[in-house]
């Protein structure tokens, strides 16, 4: 089963975007670390309780040599915070991929030699497992781009493709 490790900025767009459901329908094993956690506010953390409750969502903690090793990461990369090193170092920890769409965390975790992905291939990966319709995907993407993040950036052209395909669909 794929292990997949969730930044915050994803956590929090899918609670906005209203598609936990359809992201734990996801046939992977899904972790984050507690300190990410912590990052969001309390009721964001109420919208994971039942998937951490019911084992969908792993809730990682970080040992003394892991902190050590985060601190060494933040004064290698110091745009990024504690929370960012510790996604890479659980994500490094469980051979799993991360999910990111923070520019520097994503750019840092791949010199690290991990696999990256944001918001575009994740939902790629809804619909392609049928999780979600193209059609609400599309909308989705669209709330996303225009309304929940517009400071996301994601790349015109391959945000275009998807919601040329699936309104098609």
């Amino acid at each position: 089963m794929k292990v997949v490790v969730n930044d915050a900025n994803i956590l929090i767009d899918l609670i906005k975007l209203q598609l936990l459901p359809h992201f734990f329908a996801l046939a992977w094993e899904f972790h984050t670390t507690s300190l990410v956690l912590d990052e969001l506010y309390d009721n964001q953390q109420e919208a994971y309780a039942a998937y951490i409750d019911n084992n969908r969502l792993t809730i990682d903690d970080l040992d003394g040599d892991e902190l050590s090793v985060l601190l060494d990461f933040r004064m290698e990369k110091p745009q990024l915070s504690e929370q960012d090193c510790s996604a890479i170092l659980l994500s490094l920890k469980t051979d799993g991929l991360l999910i990111s769409s923070d520019k520097n965390l994503r750019e840092f975790a791949k010199a690290k030699g991990l696999e990256v992905h944001g918001h575009l291939w994740l939902f790629d990966q809804m619909v392609d497992a049928n999780t979600i319709t193209p059609l609400r995907a599309a909308e989705k993407l669209e709330e996303l781009k225009h309304f929940v993040n517009p400071r996301l950036h994601l790349p015109d052209a391959e945000y275009q493709k998807r919601i040329n395909l699936w309104k098609r669909l």
